[in-house]
């Protein structure tokens, strides 16, 4: 298979976290941004494309199992094993709340579609809707028989939906508190859940290796796909309706469910795929393996239905051709001589099959495109199968307590997409929730997208690079007092400034400057740097670990003779002051470099150049003891 004709590749894979990764989550809005979680207990955030963390959120005190983004990309949710849940903004990189009531791992968590609710799973069967704005659990639901794997909130914000490690899925209707109704028919847990964007259609996938689609008007069956070789670990609609895709550990498909049938396939070897997001006719992917995070980039534009065939797939004669290699790993070893897009393979590409995406150096599209009444008419009819016209169901009898809404009945077969059933939500007036009685909420009919102007748009931009601009002009006015300090002479005051700061930015630029100039060091200087160095080596920053390993080296190789043969031989006897102090000195150094020493060899594994640098500094600590 050539290269222009692969329809996925790995965009990059990089080392996470310190521990295990147990969790991630990419964002919704734009597909750009990533959310990891792991057992060092830390909240790392990313943007797709780049190995850098963005930001590191601290703050739970054992392991990350599930994170989550809201929908505007506004605020990350992570749970923790021991139950807990914190909210952070991610603007401001600030913690919002701190929620507790769970009595085990925390394995699901959902935003509402926008209301300040939440909802979380967990390994005790339990789902508990907060109320962010207070800080509190305002119901629990109880009838699970085994841990939440997942649970999402229906487009119009009045149900949430689980899916539960017994094989059951649940509808809990939030006016009411109680169970709305109940699937039972999966062979086993069912891991993923999704509503269909325009119609009252769910879809829910189990280690059955099934998916099943639900009519959300009759509560019956529609259909089941064919079972696939390894059971499916993800699940999502196309933003337009018109297929679902399922992610295995080795494998994609794309399913049609009126009538029940395969579409497409791409062989994928992405293993634990554990999150999918659709932006700009791609697939983003991501997965992870022990501390490291893969994401994947699907092509859409070379699957069916999306390329205009939606003739089912002959799976006997795909399964002969089908094989998609993994490319060359990180985008840095794809070739630079042109300017890619940031989730597009290099490859020549026809005017037919070209993808729009935005380019790398690019900011991402911040404001949804929306098609007026005009240009919807004179856009091409787009081809989509019938929906088959099923019989009216029999007649249910409803659960007790419970106030079942009635809806019309399923539309006919049609050749253009339906229109939204979920359009008729409301929006919630914030100023008159009831934490107690949500059955209050009110509702107005949301308003469709804006028009915004080129103006506005630059006045967004400019206001996402504030946080960025402010932290700069703070470590340049930090860096010009220091100057000040040492300019009067004053060396090691200026250093000490420094590192009071508690910057860490600034303490590598100074850093980097007394490098450059050997002849000004001496043990007092080292009794100042090695702290520093210390918390230098925790940083996520690849810079930041660099400069501390060649500082460390500096070090070792200029004083490590003279704080042996200091401490080798302590001062005894007749009083010598300068000697007492030198010895204060070099015991001080030696146990700052021991320290450190012991801290630094969880990046022994770490790959290519600074991998190289962790290794070379335990050999020289080896020969410093």
């Amino acid at each position: 298979m050539t290269f222009q004709s692969k329809k996925a590749w790995r965009l990059q894979e990089f080392a996470a976290h310190g521990g295990t990764v147990n969790c991630l989550a990419l964002g919704k809005k734009t597909g750009r941004v990533m959310v990891t979680g792991g057992d060092d207990r830390k909240v790392n955030l990313w943007t797709v494309g780049s190995p850098t963390v963005t930001m590191s959120l601290t703050g739970l005190n054992s392991a990350v199992d599930c994170v989550n983004f809201d929908d505007n990309e506004e605020h990350i949710v992570a749970g923790s094993s021991s139950g807990t849940i914190k909210l952070w903004n991610i603007e401001k990189a600030q913690l919002v709340r701190t929620l507790s009531g769970h009595k085990a791992n925390i394995s699901a968590l959902g935003f509402h579609p926008y209301a300040h609710f939440l909802a979380s799973g967990s390994l005790d069967t339990n789902v508990r809707i907060w109320d962010t704005r207070r800080q509190g659990c305002i119901y629990t639901y109880k009838g699970h028989g085994g841990k939440i794997n997942c649970l999402k909130f229906s487009p119009d914000g009045k149900w949430v939906v689980t899916g539960s490690e017994d094989g059951t899925t649940k509808i809990w209707d939030l006016s009411s508190s109680k169970v709305l109704h109940e699937f039972k028919l999966h062979q086993g847990s069912v891991t993923a859940l999704d509503f269909h964007p325009c119609e009252c259609l769910l879809a829910s996938a189990s280690v059955d290796k099934t998916v099943r689609f639900w009519d959300l008007e009759t509560f019956e069956l529609v259909s089941v796909s064919s079972n696939e070789a390894k059971p499916i670990r993800d699940i999502i609609f196309s933003p337009e309706g018109e297929a679902l895709l399922s992610g295995a550990e080795d494998s994609l498909r794309v399913y049609g469910w009126e009538p029940s049938r395969t579409l497409d396939s791409s062989c994928i070897f992405w293993g634990k795929i554990y999150d999918m997001k659709i932006a700009h006719n791609q697939l983003i992917g991501g997965s992870f393996h022990h501390t490291d995070v893969s994401i994947w980039i699907v092509d859409l534009a070379k699957l069916k239905p999306f390329n205009g065939d939606t003739s089912p797939l002959d799976e006997a004669a795909d399964m002969q051709k089908q094989a998609v290699p993994v490319p060359a790993g990180p985008l840095e070893q794809q070739d630079q001589k042109e300017s890619y897009p940031i989730f597009e393979a290099p490859r020549k590409q026809s005017p037919k099959n070209r993808v729009t995406a935005q380019p790398m150096k690019r900011t991402p599209p911040l404001i949804k495109r929306s098609t007026s009444v005009n240009q919807a008419k004179e856009a091409p009819e787009k081809q989509v199968p019938p929906l088959v016209k099923r019989s009216p169901p029999p007649a249910r009898t409803s659960p007790p307590n419970v106030e079942v809404v009635k809806r019309s009945p399923p539309p006919a077969a049609r050749k253009t997409p339906p229109l939204h059933h979920w359009e008729n939500k409301t929006k919630v007036e914030e100023a008159k929730v009831d934490a107690v009685a949500i059955s209050k909420l009110s509702l107005a009919e949301q308003k469709p997208d804006p028009i915004v102007t080129e103006q506005e748009c630059l006045k967004i931009l400019t206001n996402g690079h504030r946080g960025v601009r402010d932290n700069l002009e703070t470590r340049l006015r930090n860096l010009q007092y220091i100057k000040s300090v040492w300019s009067k002479g004053d060396l090691k005051q200026a250093l000490e400034v420094a590192i009071d700061l508690d910057d860490q930015g600034v303490t590598v630029d100074i850093l980097e400057v007394i490098q450059s100039r050997p002849s000004i060091w001496d043990l007092h200087i080292c009794t100042i740097v090695l702290p520093a160095l210390r918390t230098l080596f925790h940083s996520k920053h690849e810079n930041y670990l660099f400069v501390a390993c060649s500082s460390l080296k500096h070090i070792i190789k200029s004083f490590g003779q003279l704080i042996r043969d200091n401490i080798n031989a302590p001062p005894v006897g007749n009083i010598d002051i300068s000697r007492e102090e030198r010895y204060k000195k070099c015991h001080l150094c030696y146990q700052q470099i021991t320290n450190i020493s012991r801290e630094i060899t969880r990046h022994a594994s770490a790959q290519g150049k600074l991998g190289s640098a962790i290794r070379e500094i335990i050999k020289l600590s080896e020969s410093f003891y």
